[in-house]
């Protein structure tokens, strides 16, 4: 069973957006123990921060890139296989006759690399929203139309 990957343009919005919440959670600390410089905290605590700082900045890098290997889809005649996670795996299956609607959503960074989130939204279930983020804008579009054409040959109703 082989997987389809998404889009590699998605890593950098990705990193961006990891690397914006780095510098918050980098910089609470290191701004606390700029205030303490002062007092005289000695090199533990700079070499605390500085670490910390690593730490941090090294994991907004290589989550996107891991997220992006481990993150894959199928779409198939009942619906979309979904597999994701780095350390805890998922493999989500969405029947089609379960998808009530659908919608392809692109914030500021993904529209400038040109993908989008296809988020399908279910009945019967207590996951009612799954996404699948990561598309190729055109392949978002297209998928979701898929997954909503009904091609059972009859009237539709999936009761």
């Amino acid at each position: 069973m082989s997987l389809e990957s998404v889009s590699p343009a998605t890593v950098p919005v990705w990193r961006l957006r990891a690397l914006g919440t780095a510098v918050v959670l980098a910089g609470a600390p290191v701004g606390a123990a700029l205030t303490l410089l002062p007092l005289d905290p000695g090199p533990l605590l700079a070499l605390a921060c500085l670490g910390w700082t690593l730490l941090v900045f090294g994991l907004a890098w290589w989550l996107p890139g891991a997220w992006f290997r481990h993150l894959g889809y199928r779409l198939d005649p009942h619906g979309l296989v979904i597999r994701q996670g780095i350390f805890w795996r998922h493999r989500i299956a969405i029947p089609r006759v379960r998808i009530q609607h659908s919608d392809v959503s692109q914030g500021p960074l993904q529209r400038r690399y040109g993908v989008g989130t296809l988020k399908l939204y279910t009945a019967g279930s207590r996951f009612t929203c799954n996404e699948l983020p990561g598309l190729d804008h055109d392949t978002a579009l297209t998928l979701r139309d898929t997954l909503l054409r009904q091609d059972d040959g009859g009237d539709g109703d999936a009761v």
